[in-house]
């Protein structure tokens, strides 16, 4: 399984390009801009993606979701079920916040618990994880034995998601990580939303937000 992370637009937010190494098929995961950037990346690794994945509707994470669908047709566009009307809502986003007022495509998969998106012989399983979003999800997966979770604005190096926008609950969002981000296994690599990855050992012991 290739990974890789593009930091795209003015908030610099990662966007992850995730291919399976032996059919080329795999997953977008937080198009927030700089759509061509993104393609260009897609083209150069022969990626074939079968799904666009917001883990939450922030406008930073979901604003070139619109062109990659259109240059993907054929990828099912997937978010959280209760992060479903952002795509479609510029205030709702926060699009309106950075001066924009244009909206994307809605969802075709409304994610839940549980569920899995395949592509060739790799899995993603998606984690609630609200607090951040009232719809926020993770993305798990297993590499080649070294599990990894895509955690968008959850938790990052020395740090968790805001909960000051609305919907964000901050009791959720600590729950969501104690319930479902440190109970993984010390050397599970987290991607976040923002900045570089980490680990959960690395931030269970040393971000100060979670002592």
């Amino acid at each position: 399984m290739l990974i890789v992370r593009l930091e795209v637009g003015p908030l610099g937010a990662n966007a992850y390009l995730v291919r399976d190494a032996r059919t080329g098929e795999g997953v977008i995961i937080d198009p927030g801009a700089e759509a061509d950037r993104i393609l260009e990346r897609c083209r150069r690794e022969d990626l074939t993606p079968l799904y666009i994945i917001n883990t939450h509707g922030h406008y930073d994470h979901i604003a070139a979701n619109g062109p990659l669908k259109e240059a993907f047709p054929q990828a099912q566009l997937c978010i959280g079920a209760d992060d479903a009307p952002m795509l479609t809502d510029a205030r709702a986003s926060l699009a309106v916040l950075l001066g924009r007022t244009e909206c994307g495509p809605p969802a075709d998969v409304l994610l839940q618990d549980g569920q899995t998106l395949s592509f060739g012989a790799s899995v993603l399983e998606v984690l609630a994880t609200p607090g951040h979003t009232p719809g926020g999800v993770s993305l798990h997966c297993d590499r080649a034995g070294e599990p990894q979770l895509f955690c968008g604005d959850l938790v990052f190096r020395d740090g968790i998601g805001r909960t000051d926008f609305p919907g964000g609950d901050p009791r959720r969002i600590m729950a969501s990580i104690r319930e479902r981000v440190l109970p993984l296994p010390d050397r599970t690599v987290l991607w976040p939303g923002h900045g570089g990855p980490t680990t959960v050992g690395r931030e269970r012991k040393h971000n100060p937000l979670l002592a």
